[in-house]
């Protein structure tokens, strides 16, 4: 069974500490004989316990508005990124020491990430730790027995995350590009709608819009041949008349002077 992270260890930590503060309190059930004797009257055990009550309804309002799910888990976050911030300084620092010169794997690192196979060293017994602390004895149970076959599977498991993760690259790949061609061929998901108005097809749309067309062009077809036979004689001395564009087609069209 893998061991949790820190941010689960300490968001565990920090829902146990919640709960505590989330426990009702009570007035213990001798507290009249605690008190010295009152000037007037004494508090009935009704006006406790409305009170406790009212008191502890505002303590569950408030740890729920304080502490909520999403703030614990906010917390155990940053507590683990200091701590990290913290490791690699100190590694830093130890650095410069060849003896101790290693490759610090965070024990949640994400081992589907394509960056952290990356960063995974060739050689198991390169410096290779998943712990912050050099403990002697680890390297020692590296050198020791069974150190050559962890060594072995070691590599042979990495070789092989490598190439699986090389194999999802190139899929991701693909289905970039299946997914920008399913795009492409979205319009012709409905084809009655999207495609069939486009086609000439008897009574169809386009067709009858051809047929619109046709009409329309033997009318200004003869309206040209009519211009061409007919002429109007001028008037001596005076010019003609400038015509504008709407003139000129309505002309061509038949459809009487134009104001």
């Amino acid at each position: 069974m893998d061991e949790p992270s820190i941010t689960a260890l300490k968001a565990a930590f920090i829902r146990s500490q919640v709960r505590h503060l989330e426990t009702p309190l009570e007035p213990p059930t001798q507290w009249q004989d605690l008190l010295p004797e009152p000037a007037e009257g004494r508090l009935t055990d009704k006006m406790i316990q409305d009170l406790v009550s009212k008191v502890n309804d505002k303590i569950k309002r408030h740890n729920r508005l304080i502490f909520s799910t999403q703030s614990q888990r906010h917390v155990a976050e940053q507590i683990e990124s200091l701590y990290w911030t913290l490791v690699s300084a100190d590694d830093a620092e130890r650095g410069a020491d060849p003896d101790l010169d290693t490759v610090a794997i965070r024990r949640d690192a994400d081992l589907t990430d394509s960056e952290v196979i990356a960063s995974l060293p060739q050689d198991y017994d390169g410096g290779l730790h998943l712990h912050p602390d050099h403990r002697p004895r680890e390297r020692e149970g590296r050198e020791g027995p069974g150190g050559a076959e962890r060594e072995e599977r070691y590599t042979r498991m990495r070789e092989e995350l490598l190439s699986l993760s090389q194999q999802r690259d190139a899929l991701k790949g693909k289905l970039t590009q299946y997914r920008h061609l399913q795009q492409l061929m979205e319009p012709l998901r409905e084809p009655q709608e999207n495609i069939q108005p486009n086609l000439v097809t008897r009574d169809g749309e386009l067709s009858q819009e051809l047929a619109r067309v046709r009409v329309l062009l033997a009318r200004v077809t003869a309206q040209v041949g009519e211009m061409g036979k007919t002429t109007r004689p001028r008037e001596e001395g005076q010019p003609k008349a400038a015509q504008t564009d709407q003139q000129k087609l309505a002309r061509v069209m038949g459809w009487g002077e134009v104001g």
